[in-house]
């Protein structure tokens, strides 16, 4: 079991994610420059911050990531080889343009829907004959998509992370 971790500046989206994933629930600190995580579906986590989404910062560090983006009037979304991995959320979103939506993979077949069935299987991660997953693949995957987010968050909000605020920079 992990150990409980009570200062705020070293709890990391993963953390949260996962509590979330595996006790329904979490109650600790949040990472700097988040308000809100939730567990959508099986498949989506809404990631709040206190800001605006930078949707620039983003797009650079999902391109140096090696995945594509897709902007059209449905707004920013993060692809991994066609599949839908992240979105900034729209005015129609409870936090608005201070969410983002990742898409992880469910650790039951059960769950999947349709859409994220046939990728996991284009992706190996599901295996369609024995309805099995690949857990190396299903690991790794999950931890690149949260791994992004995380990624955009310590850049975004290095100034809170190290104790300076973004108004201290430009005084």
């Amino acid at each position: 079991m992990r150990e409980l971790r009570f200062k705020r500046d070293v709890v990391s989206l993963l953390d949260v994610i996962l509590d979330l994933i595996e006790k329904g629930a979490y109650s600790g600190f949040l990472p700097k420059g988040v308000s809100h995580v939730e567990v959508m579906t099986p498949e989506a986590i809404r990631v709040m911050f206190i800001e605006k989404v930078d949707c620039n910062l983003l797009q650079q560090i999902a391109l140096k990531n090696g995945f594509s983006i897709n902007v059209g009037r449905h707004g920013l979304r993060i692809e991994d080889r066609g599949h839908i991995i992240a979105r900034v959320g729209s005015r129609s979103d409870p936090g608005g343009d201070r969410d983002i939506f990742i898409y992880l993979f469910p650790s039951s077949p059960e769950l999947m829907s349709m859409y994220m069935r046939a990728t996991a299987i284009r992706f190996g991660i599901l295996d369609s004959s024995a309805s099995r997953i690949n857990v190396e693949k299903f690991i790794n995957y999950n931890l690149k998509v949260i791994g992004l987010v995380e990624k955009y968050r310590k850049k975004w909000y290095q100034n809170l992370i190290s104790g300076r605020t973004r108004l201290n920079e430009f005084r």
